[in-house]
């Protein structure tokens, strides 16, 4: 009886009675297949379509478990796994320089970029044969639970969506950045009540206040003055920044760097109080205003230039104007020595 062959490795099935004599040499090339198939690799040295093959009762490349691809090909090549009725299992390291697709018959392909690797199994289907990524499939189908991700080697990790349940951190303080000066994040979300927080010791916080003023709030810490600096050009030329600054207990005020870069001159402090009338405004320079009235809860003073002469005008009627020249007019009583 006539040695037969086992369906996907080629291993020699002995026939009953043959051989004698000779069996052993049989047996040691079947073991020699065995091991390539659970545990032998090759590197198959990839210059164009390659055929990758398992003939029976041969040493084969077909038969190894594991496949590194090398060689030096100008672009992307198909390797054939023949013949096209045999099961495959295969782990395929991509050293190739170029991609590299898998098939078997007229079904499904599988393609591995170079650098990549995967575990591909092919179907053995005859000419409609099919080459299935498993290593695809594990990664969809299967939760990565309770792993660090790049502990030793850091590496890019691309996905759709990332689900934090408590913080996505830096490896260190500042050690990180968030986007790139070429690949910059899309819209920014931050639920009521949260902040965006600056400083390693979050000396300044921003965030919508939805239970409290209901308004967008930027906070210095417990006991800090607020400040903000504006800039124009960077900052690099002497005014081209205004500096406004809040003092614990509410003063309010602007400085200028006009005099010297970088070296901020206060212009105007605003200063509350508890009794509304007793507020003050200062400015350290001119005030320059169109109209500039004083109001109260019925009518209004209001003080304008008009042709070069000072008007003074009450509830939006003129009373008394100013010239240029000196020349004081009213349209009442002027009282000299009386009482106020």
């Amino acid at each position: 009886m006539a040695s037969t062959y086992t369906s996907n490795t080629g291993i020699e099935k002995i026939g009953s009675g043959e051989q004698a004599g000779t069996w052993g040499n049989t047996t040691n090339n079947n073991l020699d297949i065995i091991d390539r198939a659970l545990n032998g690799s090759v590197t198959l040295t990839i210059t164009g379509n390659t055929t990758l093959t398992t003939s029976d009762g041969t040493l084969s490349d077909g038969q190894f478990k594991v496949l590194v691809l090398g060689g030096s090909p100008s672009g992307t090549n198909t390797i054939t796994i023949t013949p096209n009725d045999q099961d495959k299992l295969y782990f395929i390291q991509n050293s190739s320089g170029q991609s590299a697709i898998f098939t078997q018959g007229s079904g499904a392909n599988v393609t591995i970029a170079n650098g990549k690797g995967a575990i591909i199994y092919a179907d053995g289907a005859g000419s409609g044969a099919a080459v299935v990524d498993l290593t695809a499939l594990f990664a969809t189908s299967q939760a990565i639970d309770n792993v660090v991700i790049g502990g030793t080697t850091a590496a890019a990790i691309t996905g759709t969506t990332i689900t934090a349940n408590t913080s996505i951190l830096p490896d260190a303080s500042g050690g990180a950045d968030i986007g790139s000066a070429s690949a910059e994040f899309g819209d920014v979300y931050i639920a009521d009540d949260k902040n965006i927080q600056f400083g390693n010791d979050q000396d300044v916080t921003v965030g919508y206040d939805e239970t409290t003023t209901d308004s967008l709030k930027v906070a210095a810490k417990e006991g800090a003055a607020l400040a903000v600096t504006l800039m124009a050009d960077e900052g690099d030329d002497a005014g081209d920044e205004w500096k406004l600054n809040i003092a614990d207990g509410g003063t309010l005020t602007f400085a200028n760097d006009k005099n010297t870069a970088g070296t901020h001159v206060t212009h105007m402090t605003m200063t509350p109080n508890s009794t509304v009338a007793s507020s003050t405004v200062d400015f350290a320079g001119i005030v320059k205003a169109a109209v500039l009235g004083i109001e109260n809860s019925s009518n209004d003073w209001t003080f304008e230039v008009s042709s070069n002469t000072l008007v003074f005008k009450y509830g939006g009627t003129g009373k008394m104007k100013l010239d240029n020249s000196g020349n004081l007019t009213v349209v009442g009583n002027i009282t000299a020595y009386g009482s106020i």
